[in-house]
C-alpha cells in the first residue's frame, strides 16, 4: 500500500484549496488524460500535459493499483506544470466498499475545498455479454466501480464541494451504452445496466442538491480511440478505431467545465460536445 500522498508535482505545497478534485481508477477517458492517457501502458503521444490544464488548479489524481501509481508517476516526471498547479497523486483502491469518512481522511487534511469533483472510474473489461448471458459476478464488479463507488466518493467530499468558491460541480464520467431508452441492439453486459444506475444517481444527487446550487452533470465524452475502445470494438465485432480522438475528446470536456450550470447541463445525460442524450 502506498503512501496516501504518492507525489507532489509543481506549485505551493501550501495551497489549501482543490479546483479539481480527479477521479481516475484505470480508466483511459476524460479526466486522468489531463494527466495521463493511461496509467497501466505507455502513454507516448497521447499523454497530455500538465501544462494544458487550466492555470491555478490543485488536481489529485486517484489510482488503484502499484502498477498505475508506478506509471503515472514516471510519465508526469518529465512534464511541466502549468502556472501555480498542482498535482497529488494518491492510492486510493474503490474496486471494493470503502467507508466515505476512510475516503474523506486521505486528502482533507491538506485542503479546505472543492469546485468540480470529476468521477471518471470506469470499469469495462468485462465482456459485453447478452443480458441472458451476463454472470452475477460481472454485475458486482461493474456495479462497485462504476456505480457504488462513485457515490461513495461524492458523500465523502461533499463538505468540501459545499464550501466551493463558485457553484461547485460533479462530473460524473459515464457512456451512452448506459442510456435506457437509446439502447442498440448490441449487448452492453454489466456494463451499461452499472453506467444507467450511475446515471441514476447523478440526477438525484442534482435534484437533491438545488438548495446548494450543486451543478451534477452526467458526460458521455464520445467514443474515443483508448486501450477501452479497443476492447469493447473487440467484444462487438466492430473494426477498431474509435471516430473521436483523445486529445479533442479531453479538450472539449475541459473546456466546458468553467462554464456549466445548473440551467445548462445540470442535472442532464450530455455528451462532450453538449448534446443531451435520453436517459
Amino acid at each position: 500500500m502506498h503512501n496516501p500522498q504518492l507525489a507532489h508535482h509543481g506549485g505551493n505545497r501550501t495551497h489549501l484549496g482543490l479546483r479539481w478534485m480527479l477521479l481516475a481508477i484505470d480508466r483511459e477517458t476524460v479526466g486522468g488524460l489531463q494527466i495521463s492517457r493511461y496509467v497501466r501502458q505507455p502513454v507516448g503521444r497521447h499523454r497530455a500535459r500538465i501544462s494544458e490544464i487550466p492555470p491555478r488548479p490543485t488536481l489529485y489524481h486517484h489510482h488503484r493499483n502499484d502498477e498505475a501509481a508506478t506509471t503515472l508517476t514516471s510519465e508526469i516526471s518529465t512534464l511541466t506544470p502549468g502556472n501555480n498547479s498542482i498535482l497529488h497523486i494518491i492510492h486510493l483502491d474503490i474496486s471494493t466498499a470503502i467507508p466515505p469518512s476512510k475516503i474523506q481522511h486521505v486528502i482533507t487534511t491538506t485542503i479546505t475545498h472543492i469546485d468540480v469533483l470529476i468521477a471518471n472510474a470506469g470499469f469495462t473489461t468485462t465482456p459485453m455479454t447478452s443480458t441472458l448471458t451476463t454472470t452475477a459476478e460481472a454485475l458486482r464488479s461493474a456495479f462497485e466501480v462504476n456505480t457504488i463507488a462513485p457515490l461513495l466518493v461524492f458523500q465523502a467530499f461533499w463538505p468540501l464541494l459545499q464550501k466551493a468558491r463558485t457553484a461547485p460541480k460533479l462530473i460524473m464520467i459515464t457512456s451512452s451504452v448506459g442510456s435506457i431508452t437509446g439502447q442498440e441492439p448490441i449487448p452492453g453486459g454489466a456494463y451499461g445496466p452499472s453506467r444507467a444506475a450511475g446515471n441514476w444517481l447523478t440526477r438525484s444527487i442534482h435534484i437533491q442538491h438545488e438548495s446548494e446550487g450543486l451543478v451534477a452533470v452526467a458526460l458521455h465524452p464520445g467514443w474515443v480511440r483508448t486501450r477501452a475502445e479497443e476492447f469493447v470494438a473487440k467484444e462487438w465485432k466492430y473494426a477498431p478505431g474509435a471516430p473521436e480522438s483523445v486529445e479533442n475528446s479531453v479538450g472539449r470536456v475541459w473546456g466546458g467545465f468553467d462554464g456549466a450550470t445548473r440551467e445548462s447541463v445540470g442535472g442532464k445525460f450530455v455528451t462532450y460536445t453538449g448534446q443531451e442524450l435520453p436517459w
